[in-house]
């Protein structure tokens, strides 16, 4: 058993308390009764007194302490375990793009799952699968794992089910790269009150190879020309610029062959995307790889996985899956007058344009000390137990109704108790 509000049923104890010392200090001046001999005592003023220190109204102070701990512990909200001794699972798989094989993923997984476990499936963010039936459809994707996403996940999950169970076994199954342990997850992984058990997985060889850029419009153009001074322009790649409207042929290169088609128009004619309430201008826009300072036009509302950003956190280039490739909508406007693509700053903010579908994968299979210390976490040797895990705010007790009942009851009871006992008197 354990209590949703611990603190409620302490203050009930001490108010209990309470109660058993003011009965103690109750003064009662006595009955005064006739008594035949008293004519026998001397006329002279009795100075002697004698104290004694004992319970009074006895009943009366069960009865109170009584519904002051009924009252608590409805308050407190006792919860028993559904299922005294049960442990369950929760899996997690890796399905994202730092794992070499899908298929280990899947039968790993498999071979960890028993009946009535909750399976979680993750890359940039979590899901809950319906059941293991759900792996057979999961491939993985482009997106990079996270670990805390995952972690997260996994912390909502077990509230969920904390009230079914004594202990719960966390279970990763994933090749726990670098790419995948981000600033946030130690301190996400410690709120797992339990050790965690790692099923270390075949991670994907990294992403090392230099783009290869295609484009139909010229070198005058200026955002073609300041891209072939990074070397990576070629009559044939796997990275296609265009800066009209792309066609249909464009569109289905991308699908078919898992290429990246980057849409930069160089003009809003060239574009049919959603244009801004309010055209205005910003000083800047930052990607992964670098910041560009200028003066820009914003002409366009663009959505999707954005890949770049205005200086106030606006979209200015975004990603979306198309098939097995993905298209980038580039909304930033270059004066062609201007000499911005020629220096340095643009091409470092470019590489991040240029990259593979979901970004470059900078795989790298954690240290031994890494992985020992996210395991074990602040050196947890037992699973977590499910009253660690419960969320108070969002747990009821069943019996909280009828244990307030109870006080309310014994709280009338006192009453009538007290009354008759004056009448008594």
């Amino acid at each position: 058993m354990s209590w949703l509000l611990p603190s409620a049923f302490s203050i009930a104890g001490g108010a209990a308390l309470a109660a058993i010392v003011l009965h103690l200090i109750a003064r009662s001046r006595p009955v005064a009764e006739s008594l035949p001999t008293a004519r026998f005592v001397p006329q002279r003023p009795i100075r002697a007194r004698a104290r004694s220190i004992a319970l009074s109204d006895v009943p009366l102070l069960l009865l109170r302490i009584a519904a002051v701990l009924a009252l608590g512990a409805g308050v407190a909200a006792p919860v028993f375990a559904a299922a005294h001794g049960r442990v369950r699972r929760i899996v997690i798989v890796d399905r994202s793009r730092d794992v070499a094989d899908p298929r280990e993923a899947r039968d790993s997984a498999r071979a960890a799952i028993r009946d009535g476990d909750v399976v979680l499936a993750f890359d940039s963010v979590a899901t809950r699968l319906s059941g293991p039936a759900a792996l057979d459809s999961g491939v993985t994707g482009p997106a990079a794992g996270s670990l805390s996403a995952a972690i997260a996940m996994a912390l909502r999950s077990a509230a969920q089910i904390a009230s079914q169970t004594d202990s719960i076994e966390l279970v990763i199954v994933s090749p726990v790269s670098t790419e995948e342990i981000d600033p946030a997850t130690t301190a996400i992984r410690d709120q797992w009150p339990g050790r965690i058990r790692v099923v270390r997985l075949r991670e994907a060889a990294s992403y090392e190879q230099a783009p290869r850029v295609e484009s139909a419009d010229g070198s005058a153009d200026v955002v073609v020309a300041g891209l072939s001074l990074m070397g990576v322009m070629q009559p044939h790649g796997d990275v296609r610029v265009v800066r009209g409207r792309p066609s249909a042929g464009d569109t289905a290169w991308a699908s078919d062959s898992g290429h990246v088609l980057v849409h930069w128009p160089a003009s809003a004619a060239d574009a049919a995307w959603e244009p801004r309430p309010t055209i205005d201008a910003i000083g800047g826009v930052a990607s992964a790889s670098g910041t560009l300072i200028g003066r820009f036009p914003r002409v366009w509302t663009l959505t999707g996985s954005a890949v770049a950003r205005w200086a106030d956190g606006d979209a200015a280039a975004v990603e979306h899956r198309v098939g097995r490739g993905c298209i980038r909508d580039v909304g930033i406007v270059v004066d062609p007058a201007s000499d911005l693509t020629l220096r340095a700053p643009f091409r470092r903010f470019a590489e991040r344009l240029l990259e593979p579908c979901g970004g470059v994968a900078r795989t790298r299979r954690a240290d031994s000390s890494a992985t020992e210390s996210f395991v074990a976490g602040k050196r947890f040797t037992r699973l977590a137990t499910a009253s660690s895990l419960r969320e108070p705010s969002g747990e009821s007790s069943p019996w909280t109704p009828w244990l307030l009942g109870l006080g309310a009851a014994l709280l009338l009871v006192e009453v009538a108790a007290r009354r008759m006992d004056r009448r008594l008197t």
